[in-house]
């Protein structure tokens, strides 16, 4: 199993990953065992915004690296 689907990290904190990914609310609801509708409470709840926000950032700052590593800057 991937570290995002690991079982050992709470829904909440799995759905968090998912949805900076881009994954539907249905699709991680069924991941992390509720409702797409309980995901989409939880996306709208400001701490989990700021949280999807900063999990995008640090998957943008990995993506940057490794263009900058690969282009051997």
């Amino acid at each position: 199993m991937d570290a995002v689907g690991r079982e050992d990290f709470p829904p909440q904190v799995r759905a968090v990953v998912l949805l900076a990914l881009g994954r539907s609310t249905e699709e991680i609801g069924h991941e992390v065992g509720v409702s797409g509708r309980t995901v989409r409470r939880w996306r709208e709840r400001p701490e989990m915004r700021a949280d999807i926000r900063r999990v995008r950032l640090r998957l943008l700052d990995g993506a940057a690296a490794s263009v900058r590593a690969a282009g051997g800057e």
